[in-house]
């Protein structure tokens, strides 16, 4: 499971399982994405578009398909660098793996945002490494957010709830299926190990309530299991006081 807000970003060089590799010469359909050629399995590898050694993050957001001599010829550059070499803009690569950008329910401007922090990040205008990486990201996403038309409407109108909910609110909406889904996803948004379910295992096309109890009947988590337990109870009490 992709835990979006509490693991430690992997660092250094680690065995990329065939599973995560052959799922990103699939969603980049076989095509290097700095040559726009097409190569068979054999003729690539992936690439970090931020090298790890320079604090680039070995997970799915930094990867894509490359031919072995793009590779070759990229080697450790930055990725501005290297992308003038082969006339490509940073704003062109793909940023894949990330719940927002993914999410093509949510109001375009929200992904853009998004995509927008990723670029400076790449560019080198804005540090995101290190193992707090997407703990930064999250930090740098909120603050730029607030600063919206759409980030200050929601501030107004959930101005109830706690900053880390309400910035959950624009995936919340575009996976609860009615009022009872809504509140329970608002209750599992208020703790971060329970938060990070959501638009991953929680998502649109699930009966939400069913699922969770599901994943809480079957975790070996136990911390996971206490905390979806603790959603669960203040879900019930809320539906009540509603009469839902």
């Amino acid at each position: 499971m992709y835990d979006r807000f509490t693991r430690k970003s992997r660092l250094g060089r680690g065995h990329l399982p065939i599973l995560i590799r052959n799922e990103v010469y699939q969603r980049d359909d076989y095509i290097c994405q700095f040559c726009g050629l097409k190569f068979t399995h054999d003729n690539l590898t992936i690439d970090h578009l931020v090298p790890q050694s320079r604090g680039g993050l070995d997970e799915i957001t930094n990867y894509v398909t490359c031919c072995m001599p793009c590779n070759q010829l990229k080697a450790d550059l930055p990725i501005e660098e290297f992308s003038k070499l082969v006339n490509i803009t940073i704003e062109d690569l793909p940023v894949h793996g990330d719940p927002v950008i993914d999410n093509k329910a949510l109001p375009i401007q929200i992904r853009l945002l998004r995509k927008r922090i990723f670029d400076k990040a790449r560019y080198g205008k804005l540090r995101i490494s290190g193992k707090k990486a997407q703990n930064k990201l999250e930090k740098t996403y909120r603050r730029e957010f607030w600063q919206t038309p759409e980030g200050r409407a929601i501030e107004t109108e959930f101005s109830s709830l706690p900053g880390h909910v309400r910035i959950m609110i624009p995936e919340i909406q575009t996976i609860a299926k009615d009022e009872r889904e809504y509140l329970l996803l608002v209750e599992l948004a208020k703790s971060a190990n329970t938060r990070n379910l959501i638009g991953d295992v929680l998502t649109s096309d699930c009966q939400i309530e069913s699922r969770l109890l599901t994943l809480e009947s079957k975790t070996k988590d136990e911390s996971l299991k206490k905390r979806i337990q603790r959603a669960l109870q203040r879900y019930e009490t809320e539906t009540k006081r509603r009469g839902l």
